[in-house]
């Protein structure tokens, strides 16, 4: 979709900063708790909180740019959400060209157990052996939609171990990870893998124990491809099971190994090889199977899960845009953020309040103050995707990663935001509503020893009481 060129002027001029309403009651009352409250801290707080107008209530280093964590995914969706539109859809394609079965790939981070009936990829196997064919030659992965650079050169060694830094393609599935369930046995633990496939191997030296004391094992990825998983420890032989995600080497080519079992499944063989697309390499032949994915799911899978990967698939679609908004191939980290930045500065963020390195906030080289998170959120909720967006985060209480924190807020006070972790960082930014209609946004982020959640909860508790006795 193309990129609408009216709409950044009319967004600028209409969010331009009110000013501040320092002699309020309300903005007294936030001064006297949140004041009190950090007053004591030992780490770098930066706080604003702001009508929907602009009005300022109340800011501490409201300027000072900071790691954001999680809450780059704030400015991502947004930036999505506007530039590629509500209707916008990622696209998973398998081809007939020749005798070649053809996946390409458009970044679609939605084909999952979360949302895919399981085995996964049945019904596409399924859609090929119903078109009539019994075997193909070659099968082509084609993810040349993002390049290939799967891993941001910022993120820690170790991110790419846990589930949240798994690799980052065109062609993803399961969020690129196999979700590993072990449970007890009576001789070796019983691990079960989910996709069900191959393409990984598990090695356990485990010791079975007669009582649960003790009971303590780990998942680890091992071998030279990465592709052995590791099951060490000791395992009670009557342990319930317990499931965790395991990143995945190489997203198109686990793409192709399930594909390729479930093909087979359905009777259809591969008689050639699995290949990756090629430079310059064109297709075009009957499309045996689509899946669509709506960027309002995928927003909200972002916003409410935290979910790295789908942060980066949207950062990289921004990415697949030249600097006329024409589509291209090969979308990048670093045209990502070009875009990404670009819509920022179109929406009242200051230049210096900004670093864009990646769509997630996995990168600790990201920065954003809390103006420019407040500022973000006021354009969001002032264009013509507000609902959507608004859906896409998380609720205090009810959903996603708010739904075990700030639970008992006033009576007819709804929080509605995004969380942001990493160590020595927390974050947590959004939007409090209530009866009356009217909206306070607020950004929170916190850095350096001393930063927790507890701090950020009881700051925006206190935020809520307030609200809830405003005029």
């Amino acid at each position: 979709m193309q990129r609408r060129a009216s709409g950044l002027l009319v967004s600028c001029v209409a969010l331009a900063w009110a000013p501040a309403a320092a002699g309020t009651p309300s903005a007294k009352a936030l001064g006297r708790a949140l004041d009190e409250l950090l007053r004591k801290t030992t780490c770098q707080v930066g706080v604003l909180v702001a009508r929907a107008d602009g009005t300022r209530l109340y800011g501490r280093s409201a300027a000072r740019p900071l790691v954001p964590a999680s809450n780059m995914k704030l400015l991502t969706t947004a930036a999505a959400l506007d530039l590629l539109g509500p209707d916008f859809v990622h696209r998973t394609r398998l081809l007939r060209v020749g005798e070649d079965l053809v996946v390409v790939g458009e970044g679609d981070p939605t084909l999952s157990a979360r949302f895919d009936p399981d085995p996964l990829l049945d019904d596409a196997a399924a859609a090929v052996a119903a078109a009539g064919l019994k075997e193909v030659r070659d099968l082509v992965v084609d993810a040349r939609a993002f390049d290939a650079a799967r891993l941001h050169p910022d993120w820690e060694p170790e991110d790419a171990e846990r589930w949240y830094g798994a690799e980052v393609s065109a062609l993803n599935l399961n969020d690129n990870c196999v979700d590993v369930t072990v449970s007890g046995g009576a001789r070796a633990a019983a691990v079960r893998l989910r996709p069900d496939t191959r393409y990984v191997r598990v090695e356990q030296r485990v010791r079975i124990l007669d009582s649960p004391r003790g009971h303590v094992f780990s998942l680890l990825r091992g071998g030279p491809d990465k592709r052995t998983i590791l099951l060490r420890g000791k395992v009670y032989r009557r342990a319930k099971p317990y499931t965790t995600s395991v990143p995945v080497p190489d997203p198109p080519r686990f793409f192709a190994a399930v594909l390729g079992e479930r093909l087979a499944a359905h009777g259809v063989a591969v008689r050639g090889a699995v290949r990756e697309a090629t430079a310059g390499e064109r297709f075009a032949g009957e499309t045996l199977w689509e899946r669509r994915a709506p960027l309002p799911r995928t927003l909200e899978v972002t916003n409410q899960r935290s979910q790295n990967l789908y942060a980066e698939c949207l950062f990289k679609t921004l990415g697949r845009r030249d600097g006329r908004g024409v589509l291209v191939k090969g979308g990048s980290w670093s045209n990502g953020a070009r875009q990404v930045r670009a819509w920022a500065l179109a929406h009242g963020v200051r230049p210096e309040e900004l670093v864009v390195r990646d769509g997630s906030g996995l990168a600790r080289s990201n920065r954003l103050s809390p103006r420019a998170v407040v500022a973000v959120l006021r354009a969001a909720l002032a264009g013509p995707h507000a609902r959507v967006y608004l859906d896409s985060l998380a609720e205090a209480g009810a959903s996603g990663t708010l739904r075990r924190r700030l639970r008992r807020l006033p009576a007819g006070v709804r929080l509605r935001g995004k969380t942001g972790t990493l160590t020595g960082v927390h974050a947590l930014s959004g939007v409090l509503e209530g009866r009356r209609g009217a909206r306070w946004l607020f950004a929170l982020i916190a850095n350096g020893k001393g930063a927790s959640r507890r701090l950020l909860d009881r700051a925006a508790r206190a935020i809520a009481e307030v609200y809830a006795q405003a005029p």
